[in-house]
């Protein structure tokens, strides 16, 4: 199999360039950066607030914008650039946060520098290594802009919140997860990966065709619906493989870096 080379290359972190600990190998860096001197620009596409992409992108030399917060906000990790954001109006959180309450579950409210809650403990675990601020009163934060509402189902009841979400608020709201079926994320209607890469390649002047992407979740199916050519890893969802154009092989057979340089041999 072989694809022209991307002007672009979106690819998600966590399940897919990252390694099972959440390191970054050698081989995959040496991969991307081949991509890159060859003309790809390459972008990174999660999840994650931007200051939790810092490390990944110095990495790999990224300056750029990024794809932050599952879409809501394209900006650039390590110099604070943003190129455009979808942040949540106050009625928006109001409603997130009564429906989080119905299912009895805690609520986080993310911003690009952290996360804020008011009952932190139920939340260790999930958070393990950098712990939401906790306020007296997460409501009452209602009016300042986050990018995105948290619910933190926890497997059990990961499906049967999401699906609940979907009914609640499809048409609305952009409804996702964190890519680890252990949370629903609510967001801006127009927030999602897809959108925000078409955002940037059209400032960028690229099309849409020419763009390549690679995912693993379900929050990665807009963006790989949308590139010209796309991978799912090969753990990923039936869901998740239908949206793309290919398939990685397993990790013990190359993973991601595998399909990369074979898709786009030299």
């Amino acid at each position: 199999m072989s694809a022209r080379l991307p002007r672009i290359f979106f690819c998600d972190l966590d399940g897919t360039l990252l390694d099972e600990d959440g390191s970054l190998h050698p081989h995959t860096v040496a991969v991307f950066t081949g991509l890159a001197e060859r003309g790809t620009r390459i972008v990174l596409a999660s999840g994650r607030i931007p200051r939790n992409m810092v490390e990944v992108c110095e990495a790999l030399g990224l300056k750029g914008p990024q794809i932050t917060m599952n879409g809501a906000l394209l900006c650039s990790p390590l110099t604070g650039e943003v190129l455009h954001g979808h942040s949540l109006e106050a009625d928006a959180v109001r409603e997130h946060l009564r429906f989080a309450r119905e299912q009895r579950l805690p609520a986080v409210l993310a911003y690009p520098d952290g996360y804020r809650t008011d009952d932190v403990e139920p939340l260790r675990e999930a958070f393990d290594a950098q712990l939401p601020e906790e306020v007296p009163d997460v409501e009452a934060l209602a009016r300042s802009r986050p990018f995105k509402t948290y619910l933190m189902t926890g497997a059990e009841r990961f499906r049967q919140v999401l699906d609940e979400a979907y009914a609640r608020f499809e048409g609305r709201f952009h409804v996702t997860s964190g890519g680890n079926d252990m949370s629903v994320e609510l967001l801006h209607l127009r927030a999602n990966k897809g959108h925000a890469a078409a955002a940037l390649a059209e400032s960028l002047g690229v099309p849409m065709s020419e763009v390549a992407a690679a995912g693993d979740g379900l929050n990665d199916v807009e963006l790989l619906r949308a590139a010209g050519t796309s991978i799912a890893v090969h753990h990923a969802p039936d869901y998740v493989r239908a949206a793309a154009t290919h398939v990685a092989p397993p990790r013990s057979e190359g993973g991601l870096v595998r399909a990369v340089e074979e898709l786009f041999a030299a």
